[in-house]
């Protein structure tokens, strides 16, 4: 019966992850597609509430706990929504997150649902490849495809969402293929990256370009035995965390640091509205939006800071500190396969210090998989592949 309850919960967290490629890979033009997008808070709470239901029975205090900390959050930010200017989708995306790493850390994926992921990653990356470049030459002409004045801002999709669909599937198909350790199988992760990089270079997503760049220098060149007690990513991750609202606000105040993409801009109107009253600076404000132009924060960090407060974004990130930092717990050394998957999950955050991807609940069965995944390994001992 375990096994079978396993089985179910697992195929609900592919659903999940499939649903999220979906949306970006066909567009959110269609009927289901449209659907997804609309509701997908309710849809991911659904698919949640089922797995945490179906492993009741294997739930520890120290997950109850936790499942109350995500209620606590959800009815504190519900009760102050109405000064925050906020929604129920905003209120309940730190909640969300929690529980669906939750939900991981209590499945144990078998080689079948790493191949049905490896499947819908492929899929993914495939189709978005395809389309690509049988759309692209109809809008762009095929001297400026190229370039880096290439300005186009959508294809069937804005191109940064399509950048970062590319990028998610990149990271996450190379690391499966790598950690089936067959023989030369592994060399696929060549025509992967290339096929990546040459995609996102032509949507002109240089955040998802450069964070591509960084998880295959810093996965192929440094030596998996450095990064194995995890002392070196978890205090990258701490000093991000805890140093990056510095540094944006350094960014937005300075007249000499250039990020050359217009964020300053926005970010100098965020503090300035931030900082004028206690109240949005310790649980939020209004969701903000630049004076002059429809533009959000661009910034997942200084996002969390906008809707939720310092006291948000304590939470959120001493969260998922103690998911990155678990293995120091137990003091056990990482996997090569572990290592890879918080590899690619840095590699997304420094995506969004540019986009909201963190906090995106359309985003999340994707983005924390890669947290989810590294947890059932340390749940299970450390292993050095999936074979």
């Amino acid at each position: 019966m375990d096994k079978i309850l396993n089985r179910i919960s697992n195929l609900i967290l592919l659903v999940t992850i499939a649903a999220s490629y979906l949306m970006w890979v066909v567009g959110i033009g269609t009927k289901t597609t449209s659907f997804i997008y609309v509701n997908s808070v309710y849809l991911l709470a659904a698919a949640i509430m089922l797995v945490l239901l179906l492993k009741v029975k294997e739930l520890t205090k120290s997950d109850w706990v936790l499942i109350l900390l995500a209620g606590g959050i959800f009815i504190f930010y519900s009760l102050t929504s109405s000064l925050r200017h906020s929604n129920r989708f905003i209120n309940a995306s730190i909640p969300l997150i929690l529980l669906f790493l939750l939900c991981f850390k209590k499945t144990k994926f078998t080689k079948l649902d790493f191949g049905l992921l490896g499947g819908i990653t492929g899929v993914s990356l495939g189709v978005t490849l395809y389309r690509i470049y049988t759309e692209l030459p109809k809008l762009v002409p095929a001297n400026d495809i190229w370039k880096n004045s290439n300005k186009l801002e959508a294809i069937w999709i804005n191109t940064n969402t399509i950048g970062m669909t590319v990028l998610l599937s990149v990271i996450l198909l190379s690391i499966l293929i790598k950690s089936f350790n067959i023989g030369y199988f592994k060399l696929l992760v060549i025509p992967v990256y290339i096929a990546g990089l040459m995609a996102i270079w032509v949507c002109q997503s240089k955040a998802s370009l450069g964070a591509l760049v960084l998880f295959i220098v810093i996965d192929t060149i440094i030596p998996k035995k450095i990064l194995k007690n995890n002392y070196v990513l978890f205090s990258f991750f701490s000093l991000m965390f805890i140093l990056g609202p510095v540094i944006f606000y350094a960014f937005s105040k300075s007249d000499t640091l250039n990020l050359f993409t217009g964020r300053e801009r926005i970010w100098a109107e965020f503090f300035e509205k931030w900082f004028s009253s206690t109240q949005n600076m310790l649980i939020g404000m209004e969701p903000f939006t630049a004076s002059w132009k429809s533009l959000g924060t661009h910034n997942s960090y200084i996002y969390v800071l906008g809707n939720y407060g310092v006291i948000g974004y304590i939470l959120i990130f001493s969260v998922l500190l103690y998911f990155l930092g678990s293995n120091l717990v137990k003091k056990t050394p990482l996997s090569s396969f572990q290592i890879s998957l918080f590899i690619g999950f840095m590699a997304i955050c420094v995506q969004s210090t540019m986009e909201e991807t963190l906090l995106a609940n359309y985003w999340i069965p994707i983005v924390y998989s890669f947290i989810g995944l590294a947890l059932q390994k340390l749940e299970n001992g450390p292993v050095s592949d999936l074979n």
